[in-house]
């Protein structure tokens, strides 16, 4: 199954590049994809917001996780940010995307292993 996604600028660099191996998604009444069926072989086409520049990336994992901590602390912050922030300034980049902060306690966070198909 593939997947159709946006990212922004500094994310979608980073996945190209290979630094960022982690995508952490939340749903919300606008992202309806379903994570939970999200499976290793599937593939996500990133469109990127700035530019709508598309890269396709296999998914290598699904985890989920019941909260934003949890999840940095086991995927590791180098892996999961884009920003190179630490745990707290992670939790706070995940509270700040709309609807993320009243969303995580409900349905919690999925972190989706990514490696880009560069062609």
């Amino acid at each position: 199954m593939n997947y159709q996604l946006e990212l922004n600028d500094r994310p979608f660099k980073a996945i190209l590049k290979g630094t960022k191996k982690v995508e952490g998604r939340v749903p919300t009444h606008w992202d309806k994809t379903p994570y939970e069926q999200m499976k290793k072989g599937d593939t996500i086409t990133f469109f990127r917001v700035s530019d709508r520049k598309e890269m396709t990336v296999a998914v290598l994992y699904v985890r989920h996780y019941p909260d934003t901590k949890t999840m940095l602390e086991s995927e590791g912050t180098k892996n999961v940010l884009s920003s190179g922030g630490n745990i707290k300034q992670g939790i706070n980049s995940y509270n700040s995307i709309e609807n993320y902060q009243e969303n995580i306690p409900k349905y919690g966070i999925y972190a989706i292993g990514v490696k880009s198909l560069k062609e």
